[in-house]
């Protein structure tokens, strides 16, 4: 995926010099900017949802929005026919209906669902609800009934399964707060199966992120297939589909090769040998499509000495890459040119906070200012996560087309932007 040639940085294929030379030039031409900006490529995307497709044939896919919420990479994810979207709040259900995903094509998940909220769902008449509580599923009752529908749900269930991961992107827990516990399960089949305005149509799990391990998964499974038959039997019909959520994880370390370090054949496998064909099976995949095909392109500003070390101040900032300050996480900061010396710097940005800090003591060659920085691995929960801290405008994002064109995808935010919406 990252490899130099003649000291050159190449991405993907892409001679990273010349293809960042080109996008700060449109954006300077076209919009007078100058700095940090995201960059995406269609043919890694396009190789992401193609490794899934391939690698658990027969499964159909609803895309986590929150991990890269896009409009026009969302668009380009409608257009694969086994693909819908995966929703957590209002704004992105209108994001993926905007981007062309058919409210048929839509899970909306997430643990406090407003009213409002269940309502457009309601209204649209949305794939299913996942539901993650007893209040959460009597809430949607009432108001199907109000509406007179049938709202259509699916059971977020708990399995209580350990995953090898990060304490912040755990999810599957009993300590979680998310999904419904063995006890929540039971009175939830008894309020479906008493409810006009409810229809049961699928059983979910997710674990948690970042898991490179396929036994939970099919611990998961397992699990499943059990509450699967104890719900047909109880309601007298099988639902329409079991999803093992998403998690699917990608090494950030790993630079060269498609970084996938997952056995899709055992878990593929697996499933269709609990399942067969009595139902259909699910993922809600996220970072694993989207965290490789983006980088965030910036250049370092200033270089001050330290001892022992170099503090490069460059030009993105928390605000606009929040992870490794949020997550202490780790992102290969690459120089677009390389040379011969190696030093240890502590890269930085400009926001007026400690914690504004992408890498300590890391290794790399010699940097210079002015010099293009390629922070890999972006595309996930990067430009969804960036805030206007400091009053910093929002950064544009540019999409490098499998024809090789660029296409800017999100323009700068400019100041009048950033203060539109506010009253004196």
């Amino acid at each position: 995926m990252f490899s130099y040639h003649n000291n050159q940085l190449n991405w993907h294929g892409r001679d990273v010099a010349p293809l960042l030379q080109r996008m700060a030039k449109e954006l300077a031409e076209k919009h007078h900017y100058t700095g940090p900006f995201w960059v995406y490529q269609e043919a890694l995307l396009s190789e992401r949802l193609r490794l899934l497709e391939e690698g658990l044939p027969g499964c159909k896919f609803y895309f986590s929005v929150k991990s890269q919420s896009n409009l026009s990479l969302l668009s380009l994810i409608a257009a694969h026919e086994r693909f819908g979207a995966d929703v957590v709040s209002g704004g992105e259900l209108y994001r993926a209906l905007k981007a062309g995903f058919t409210p048929q094509k839509i899970v909306f998940a997430g643990v406090g669902k407003s009213e409002a909220e269940i309502a457009v769902g309601l209204d649209l008449g949305i794939r299913s609800f996942h539901v993650e509580s007893i209040a959460e599923l009597r809430d949607i009752a009432r108001i199907a009934a109000e509406k007179g529908v049938t709202g259509a749900v699916s059971f977020r269930l708990n399995p209580d399964v350990e995953v090898d991961t990060h304490r912040h992107i755990t999810t599957g827990k009993e300590e979680n707060k998310f999904g419904l516990s063995e006890a929540d399960f039971a009175q939830a089949l008894q309020i479906v199966k008493a409810s006009p305005s409810l229809k049961l149509v699928g059983l979910q799990a997710h674990i948690g992120s970042q898991i490179f391990d396929v036994a939970p998964y099919l611990k998961t499974a397992e699990y499943l297939k059990q509450k699967f038959t104890i719900a047909s039997d109880a309601l007298g019909a099988k639902p329409e589909y079991v999803s093992l959520g998403g998690g699917f994880g990608v090494d950030y370390q790993q630079l060269e090769g498609n970084a996938v370090n997952f056995d899709f054949a055992a878990l593929a496998k697996a499933v269709h040998g609990l399942f067969a064909n009595e139902t259909e099976m699910h993922f809600e995949p996220g970072r694993f499509i989207s965290a490789p095909l983006g980088i965030l392109a910036s250049q370092v500003r200033h270089l001050k000495e330290r001892t022992g070390k170099t503090i490069a101040i460059i030009d993105a900032a928390m605000n606009d890459l929040i992870r490794p300050m949020l997550y202490e996480a780790y992102h290969p900061i690459l120089p677009v040119t390389r040379r011969s010396e190696i030093k240890k710097y502590d890269i930085v940005g400009p926001v007026c906070e400690s914690t504004d800090t992408f890498a300590h003591g890391r290794e790399m060659s010699a940097l210079a200012e002015k010099d293009w920085l390629a922070i890999g691995f972006a595309g996930a929960y990067g430009s969804v996560m960036s805030s206007t801290f400091n009053s910093r405008p929002l950064i544009p994002e540019l999409l490098l087309t499998e024809k090789g064109d660029i296409r800017i995808i999100r323009k700068p935010q400019t100041l009048e932007q950033l203060l539109a919406n506010e009253l004196m």
